[in-house]
C-alpha cells in the first residue's frame, strides 16, 4: 500500500491546531474559575460571614481566573499570528504546484553585435564581436 499525502489529514497543521485548542481551553477554564470565585465573594459579602479564609480563597481564585483568561487570549492571538504567517506559505506552495513556470524574457532577446554606433565598430573589432545568442528552450 502506498500513502496518499493529498488527504485532508495531511493538510492539517497539527501544532497550529493544538495552539488554537490550548488557547480556547485556557480561556474557558479561566472564565469558569473567575466567575465561580466572584460568586463566592458575592455570597460572602451578602451573608455577613466572618470566614475570611473563604474570602481570601475567592480573591485568589479571581486573580487566578483573570490571569488564565489573559494567558488564553494571548495564546489565541499567537495562534492567529502563526496562522497568518503559515497560511501564505501554504497558498504559495499550492499555487506553484498547479501553475507552470513563466517564460523568461531573456530567452527572447537576441543580440547581433556590440552596442553603439556602427561607424565606430567596423574594421578590426568585427573579429572580437560576440556571437549571437539563441534561445535555450524550444517552443
Amino acid at each position: 500500500m502506498s500513502r496518499n499525502n493529498s488527504g485532508v489529514l495531511a493538510k492539517i497543521n497539527v501544532p497550529l491546531a493544538l495552539l488554537w485548542l490550548a488557547g480556547l481551553v485556557v480561556t474557558a477554564v479561566g472564565y469558569l474559575v473567575l466567575t465561580s470565585s466572584n460568586a463566592i465573594q458575592a455570597q460572602f459579602a451578602s451573608s455577613g460571614s466572618q470566614d475570611y479564609a473563604t474570602y481570601f480563597t475567592a480573591q485568589s481564585g479571581s486573580t487566578l481566573g483573570s490571569t488564565l483568561m489573559g494567558a488564553g487570549v494571548l495564546g489565541l492571538l499567537l495562534a492567529l499570528a502563526a496562522h497568518a504567517v503559515t497560511r501564505p506559505v501554504g497558498i504559495a506552495d499550492s499555487m506553484s504546484a498547479t501553475e507552470p513556470e513563466e517564460d523568461s524574457f531573456d530567452d527572447e532577446l537576441e543580440t547581433t553585435g556590440p552596442i553603439g554606433n556602427d561607424d565606430q565598430n567596423t574594421g578590426s573589432n568585427e573579429a572580437a564581436a560576440e556571437p549571437a545568442l539563441e534561445p535555450t528552450t524550444t517552443r
